[in-house]
């Protein structure tokens, strides 16, 4: 096979000479070189360089053209670079030839090579903050109107989410900060970054962020998806049986993160006052520069547990309640009754009616005598021998009953209680 090819070019070689024509011998490689540099300061990057196996994808099309399903000439093709800001195909597949006619080409790229849909949306997730890296998100279309004739292609990729950076100094000198916890409360982890222009969208879901604490408790680094409101998003920090919280929307100067941002929080930590916490924020751009200095009094007293969540010592009511949510742990409780809506609002404990009793799920609650819904711990009741022996339709003499079970904690009948999960149990005592 390579014998003909080779014949075959030598014969179109020879066949051109002939004709009188110049033979253009730079359309035999066609690839482009890529170099990538990230605008601002590199969360991902060591001395200005990209990091070895770091991956970028990358999109060609018609010179002038918006990206779409009609105007790509390769897609998502996956380069990688060795370090530096060099990058190459990761297969022969990937690479990236320009179009063979010579016509003007643009790129569309962005950071990190991943999934893309056929919308052209890449999907963003900063649920999980321990690997900065793979959520830095960046995109790149400044390669316009390029051909064969200029095979470099310098992308220039800016970043396009918000960096929120936090120093923590205690306000008593020599305390130990080491084993502080951060988390960013009411803020929405997920979104799409569109190829097509390079915005990026948040879902509605909202959910709290645990945030990767320094070794030292001192420093503490997040991305976020950009967030136009600040309105209820709060940093939670606890540091032994203290705890802490600020609201971002109490800033003078600062009414959002904005995309490719970088913001700076000093804190101190003052475990004695109890007070208000007002602040002052001044914004630069993803790179060092002015930052905010917060003085935090504490504000509330870390929830300490009665239960350890086994079953030797399971969870109390109230231990449930505070630690919501968590998964595979035991709770001990009363079985107190049912609800016969879909509400914690709607609880019974009369029994008389076999008719109007569910049996698949049950209320449990701190005190055998309970008679306040709201006070209730509701429990799924999956099909098979748990539901058979606990529901209170078929065993009515459960009532009253001390039990442990095991589950997932979380939001259940409009309150807290265990959803699914509900895997065993154990009677602690066999009368009411």
């Amino acid at each position: 096979m390579k014998i003909n090819n080779l014949f075959l070019f030598l014969m179109l070689t020879f066949l051109l000479a002939c004709e009188g024509e110049r033979i253009d011998f730079s359309i035999i490689n066609r690839s482009i070189k890529v170099n990538a540099r990230i605008d601002g300061m590199k969360t991902r990057a060591t001395n200005d360089t990209w990091s070895e196996g770091d991956a970028i994808g990358i999109y060609m099309i018609s010179a002038g053209e918006v990206l779409s399903a009609e105007s790509v000439l390769a897609k998502n093709a996956k380069y990688v670079t060795e370090g530096g800001s060099a990058f190459n195909p990761s297969t022969v597949a990937n690479d990236v030839k320009f179009p063979i006619d010579g016509s003007n080409v643009d790129f569309i790229a962005y950071y990190p090579h991943g999934s893309v849909g056929t919308d052209f949306g890449y999907s963003l997730n900063v649920t999980d903050q321990s690997n900065q890296a793979a959520i830095d998100v960046m995109y790149s279309n400044n390669v316009v109107a390029k051909n064969s004739s200029n095979p470099e292609i310098a992308l220039q990729f800016t970043h396009k989410l918000s960096k929120l950076v936090f120093n923590f100094t205690p306000s008593v000198s020599g305390v130990d900060l080491s084993g502080l916890k951060a988390k960013l409360v009411d803020f929405n982890p997920r979104g799409k970054l569109s190829l097509i222009g390079g915005e990026v969208t948040s879902t509605s879901t909202k959910a709290e962020i645990q945030l990767i604490v320094s070794a030292d408790g001192k420093t503490v680094e997040a991305i976020v998806l950009p967030t136009p409101d600040l309105t209820g998003k709060k940093l939670i920090i606890e540091h032994g049986l203290i705890g802490y919280e600020y609201e971002f929307s109490t800033a003078e100067n600062i009414s959002s993160f904005n995309s490719g941002y970088r913001y700076t929080f000093n804190i101190t930590l003052d475990p004695i006052a109890i007070t208000s916490v007002s602040a002052t924020a001044i914004i630069s751009p993803w790179s060092e520069g002015p930052s905010e200095t917060i003085y935090l009094n504490k504000n509330f007293n870390v929830y300490q547990p009665v239960g350890a969540g086994t079953q030797e010592n399971p969870y109390t009511i109230v231990d449930a309640r505070n630690l919501s949510p968590l998964s595979g742990v035991w709770v001990k409780g009363y079985i107190v009754g049912y609800y016969t809506g879909t509400s914690v609002g709607t609880f019974s404990s009369d029994l008389s009616d076999p008719e109007t009793v569910k049996e698949t799920a049950f209320a449990l609650a701190a005190s055998s005598t309970e008679t306040t819904g709201s006070n209730t711990f509701p429990v799924n009741l999956p099909i098979g021998t748990l539901r058979d022996t606990l529901n209170l339709k078929k065993n009515p003499s459960n009532l009253g009953k001390e039990v442990k079970i095991k589950g997932n904690i979380g939001t259940y009948y409009g309150g807290i209680g265990m959803p699914s999960g509900v895997s065993d149990y154990e009677f602690i005592s066999s009368e009411p």
